[in-house]
């Protein structure tokens, strides 16, 4: 018999969406807000976005996180991640929780892309932690956000396709080794047409043979896992030299931004440290990756070492007074990020003759 109540560990986009869903098929949902400790029980007038739950005026009330976690029957794994050494740590302090509260025969669904034997760490930690075992005890998923291609379970069958029913459909590899195998082969050869693309880009004035309308925020996207397996995968692996080859693209393609910006400025008669920079990157930052602000924290950081003074903006960030764009004003040079930022950029600044709005696309582009 399966649990009524279910449960989302983390406040990421991809965990409310999946909370959503499950609070829409009867289930008494508990959202887990795995920063502050609590839950939240989602009800009919439950908010649109995981950005209005969390808001600065929020009412919604809370509850305990550990008999949320124990009364569910369906455990969904999305927490907020961070690639970092710190992040690692946050990430297994995040498995032990789960395991310390949760009880038997419960469905554990990680959503969480995990490297080659991370699975295997992950429930070690979790029946460690727990006193269960996975086959025996509670049913293990692993179903990575957002990649309907690759799942693989360790436990009863009918549980997966019990999950299956609600989460969608999932294309089941019977061994999760090969799964995350297949998965490290997916992402990694989705990606290499962005990398190859960023590759060749070496130089702004390369203007033929080129794709184009690739963005930087396209070379965000899967970014978390091309790190990951470029970190983890063993040197001389192949899928790690594509992965790590991957990233030396993305970081070149910085370096050819830097240099075009720097060229700008030059033909508009000013100083690189005269000059100022907006950045305009439309991301959600409840993203459970984190790959876009890092990525611009990477950018940020880069053209700030040359320019006089860089900021960004994020039209999509929460709180009305940070979705006001800024006095554009003072900025020579303001930076889209993706499509639908240079769309707004282009449409809606009214830019002087001393300002140029450019696109941070392959190839870049000046309006």
């Amino acid at each position: 018999m399966i649990s009524e109540r279910a449960a989302v560990y983390g406040t990421s986009h991809e965990g409310y969406e999946v909370a959503m869903l499950l609070s829409d098929a009867g289930y008494k949902t508990n959202i887990i807000d795995e920063r502050m400790k609590t839950a939240y029980l989602l009800g009919k007038d439950r908010p649109r976005s995981i950005k209005e739950l969390l808001g600065e005026d929020t009412l919604y009330p809370i509850q305990p996180l550990a008999p949320a976690l124990a009364e569910a029957g369906l455990v969904v794994i999305a927490p907020r991640l961070r690639y970092s050494d710190e992040g690692r740590g946050e990430w297994i302090q995040r498995l032990k929780e789960v395991g310390q509260n949760i009880s038997k025969t419960s469905i554990i669904v990680n959503f969480v892309p995990m490297t080659f034997g991370g699975n295997r760490e992950a429930i070690s930690i979790i029946e460690e932690q727990s006193g269960l075992k996975a086959n025996e005890n509670f049913t293990y998923i692993y179903a990575p956000a957002n990649k309907k291609e690759v799942a693989s379970y360790i436990g009863r069958p009918e549980l997966a396709y019990f999950a299956e029913k609600i989460l969608g459909k999932y294309n089941w590899i019977n061994d999760i080794e090969v799964a995350e195998t297949l998965y490290a082969k997916l992402t990694i050869s989705q990606y290499l047409n962005k990398a190859l693309e960023a590759a060749v880009y070496r130089d702004s004035k390369i203007t033929t043979g080129l794709a184009g309308n690739v963005f930087l925020d396209d070379m965000a996207d899967d970014l978390y896992e091309i790190q990951l397996f470029a970190d983890t995968l063993p040197h001389g692996d192949t899928m790690q030299h594509y992965a790590a080859g991957s990233l030396k693209a993305v970081n070149n393609y910085l370096h050819t931004l830097e240099s075009f910006l720097r060229l700008h400025s030059r033909e508009k008669g000013l100083k690189a440290i005269r000059s100022r920079i907006l950045i305009v990157w439309s991301f959600d930052s409840f993203d459970m990756k984190g790959e876009k602000p890092r990525l611009q924290n990477l950018l940020l950081n880069s053209l700030s070492e040359v320019f006089g003074e860089v900021d960004s903006w994020n039209p999509e960030e929460s709180g009305e007074e940070r979705r006001k764009p800024p006095s554009v004003d003072k900025y020579q040079m303001i930076i889209a990020c993706s499509k639908s930022d240079l769309k707004y950029c282009t449409e809606n600044i009214r830019k002087n003759d001393d300002q140029s709005i450019i696109s941070a696309s392959i190839p870049i582009g000046t309006f």
